[in-house]
């Protein structure tokens, strides 16, 4: 899935360049854009899909292109660059440039498509060059996108910074909620924080915590399997083994565990299953804040006792999913977390702790309605960056 977003816009705008048959909306796009790049009018453009509101796209919707004219470029020239800039991400770049990811790493020969340093030289793939100069040249600056209906005012800088990098990475019609605290000097961050989404498998990590509050009771007692089972549940996200750990303590206890530490938004309702999607959500839900406060139990050893809590820590350090929360912080950050995903669904909840400066907080980002895994995955790496380059300057 990691370079799944990058590869469909360059193949959408390929697909109209060449074909002048359809168009696969892309996060961000606006109707007057995609007029303009295809060669349609906007009136046709509306006329042939029935649009009601010109203003209101979906990404992912497929829009007929029928009477499209091909720009006129020349496709011989190449050789176009580009110049990383403070905040850049490869698979920015490739959108900007109608390229794919794929192509940019092989171009330039990038080992680590996560690593670039500002003031660095790209060749971009010639036709993205082509198509770079025919935007430059024909495009007319684009209508401002309007407001998404999920976007809540913003109170501060960070606050609004997490609310720009949603939409610039997520479109419009993505549902984000993120729940943050600063352990070190208590800010917190919230934008739809209360919001209900799908847990997918960041329910393991209640599951966790009423496993280990059961073993210290007494109600349970650690084995070899059974440590193997709570270490695969978390660090590798195994339904099987989190199966068997929920059968072990019983759903019911996890809510009622829940409940008594004010975490009433959270239910663990089904059991996982490898076939979720956004068809077959299942019923287990959570919110941002739930997550969040939970998390600061964990760091503060409010769970149980410190050692029980840090057990949990460093269950959750173990975790290998790098793309989310992790995916654009520097080597400086210790991340425990456990994350949740299935197509159209990204979610990740960690403690993030930097001894340089020194932070700590917890960060709790869910997301749904997106177009693809990938486009979720660089929603919450985008949100985590903006909240490491506040809280760890």
């Amino acid at each position: 899935m990691a370079i799944v977003a990058a590869i469909l816009s360059a193949q959408s705008f390929a697909s109209a360049r060449e074909s002048a048959a359809s168009y696969l909306i892309q996060p961000g796009d606006t109707l007057s854009l995609i007029a303009t790049t295809s060669g349609v009018a906007l009136d046709r453009l509306i006329s042939l899909n029935s649009i009601k509101n010109p203003d209101l796209i979906i990404a992912g919707q497929t829009l007929s292109l029928a009477g499209a004219t091909t720009p006129q470029v020349n496709d011989q020239a190449a050789g176009a660059q580009y110049t990383v800039k403070a905040g850049d991400t490869l698979w920015d770049i490739a959108q900007a440039n109608a390229t794919s990811l794929d192509s940019l790493t092989q171009l330039n020969q990038l080992s680590n498509v996560d690593q670039l340093k500002i003031g660095q030289i790209l060749r971009l793939p010639a036709t993205a060059s082509t198509l770079q100069r025919a935007a430059t040249i024909t495009t007319p600056k684009p209508k401002p996108t309007p407001p998404r209906p999920t976007a809540a005012p913003a109170q501060n800088p960070l606050q609004q910074r997490v609310a720009d990098e949603a939409q610039r990475v997520g479109g419009q019609n993505v549902h984000f909620g993120v729940a943050a605290t600063n352990l070190v000097s208590g800010e917190k961050l919230s934008v739809h924080a209360d919001d209900a989404f799908p847990s997918a498998s960041v329910m393991k990590l209640p599951i966790l915590v009423e496993l280990e509050r059961q073993i210290a009771a007494g109600n349970l007692s650690w084995t070899e399997s059974l440590r193997a089972e709570a270490s695969a549940m978390i660090g590798v996200s195994d339904n099987s083994a989190a199966n068997q750990i929920a059968g072990a303590i019983h759903p019911q206890s996890v809510n009622d565990t829940l409940t008594r530490l004010g975490l009433s938004g959270t239910h663990f309702v089904n059991l996982f299953n490898d076939a979720r999607s956004p068809s077959n959500p299942g019923a287990n839900q959570t919110t941002p804040s739930n997550m969040a406060r939970l998390l600061e139990l964990i760091a503060t050893d409010q769970i149980v006792n410190p050692q029980v809590s840090g057990d949990i820590r460093a269950l959750l350090a173990r975790n290998v999913d790098r793309s989310k929360l992790a995916r654009l912080l520097p080597p400086d950050a210790q991340l425990a977390h456990k994350s949740g995903w299935y197509e159209g669904v990204a979610n990740d909840v960690g403690i993030v702790s930097v001894d340089r400066v020194p932070a700590r907080w917890v960060i709790a980002v869910f997301t749904e309605n997106l177009p693809d895994g990938e486009t979720g995955n660089q929603l919450v790496a985008a949100i985590s960056k903006a909240i490491y380059d506040a809280w760890a300057p």
